[in-house]
């Protein structure tokens, strides 16, 4: 396994962690100092950082800012983070690339609680054939549809069109959507009590046209990942379905099985 880099790191004054006045947010201050150490091989490609208890004792931080810090050096693709393993350092470069490592659901509601979205517009709409396909519902039924566009963290990049499905049962939500800085899945659980249990997942491919190729700002047939994801309830029953298409020039997905024996 790689040895974690071991070199002193020139210490950032202490002060909250979300900064004050004109001062940079304090995970922001080590996502740079980091990010910094990487590119001129104070980390090297292929070793780990250092823990983070020992990047919270080496900026006097929480571990709160210190796994902010560490968020965007992930969504920069600069690092990766293996469970057991550790943090390693990928590439000496900061991109645009979005990448997903997720092993349980638990990882994937951390992603979507960490996602940055602007929303666009939600309205009622009856579905046509091809959302009906989607959601599994029949052609006219009333959802309600919001159109986001999610961006990376630090950079503030577009990276991935967001088209999300809201059950009419969970409608009444529409009203908070884009004012409250809350994932879809967690405000229908907190507005209704309600939990979800289930997610599943589907990918495919197309090209990117027309306005969503604007959005992006990317050119028209760029080719596009799709990720398709259906969050259910207790009982098995469709809450929320989301449609996220990335250029694939900035999405890199990583999943990680392990074998379950039994006797």
């Amino acid at each position: 396994m790689p040895r974690t880099a071991s070199t002193a790191a020139r210490p950032i004054a202490r002060s909250d962690d979300l900064g004050s006045g004109t001062r940079a947010p304090r995970y922001k201050a080590i996502y740079e100092e980091l990010a910094r150490g990487i590119r001129t091989g104070q980390y090297p490609v292929m070793t780990l950082l250092p823990t983070e208890h020992e990047l919270c004792e080496r900026y006097d931080a929480s571990r709160h800012t210190v796994r902010e810090a560490i968020r965007l050096l992930t969504e920069a693709g600069m690092v990766s983070r293996r469970p057991g393993v550790g943090t390693r350092v990928e590439t000496a470069r900061a991109t645009t690339r979005y990448t997903q490592r997720i092993s349980a659901m638990s990882d994937l509601f951390q992603y979507i609680k960490n996602a940055n979205l602007r929303v666009l517009d939600s309205q009622l709409l009856e579905a046509d054939d091809s959302v009906a396909g989607v959601l599994g519902c029949q052609p006219g039924q009333v959802w309600l549809r919001v159109r986001a566009i999610k961006s990376l963290g630090a950079q503030n990049e577009p990276v991935a069109y967001v088209h999300g499905y809201v059950h009419p049962d969970y409608a009444a939500i529409q009203p908070d959507i884009g004012r409250v800085k809350v994932p879809l899945s967690r405000l229908i659980e907190e507005r209704y009590s309600q939990r979800i249990h289930e997610v599943s997942q589907e990918f495919s491919a197309t090209p990117i046209e027309g306005e969503m190729a604007d959005y992006l700002k990317v050119a028209p047939q760029t080719a596009g990942l799709v990720i398709a994801r259906r969050y259910y309830g207790e009982h098995g029953t469709l809450m929320l379905a989301t449609v996220t298409t990335f250029p694939h020039t900035k999405m890199k997905y990583s999943m990680s099985l392990k074998l379950d024996w039994h006797e």
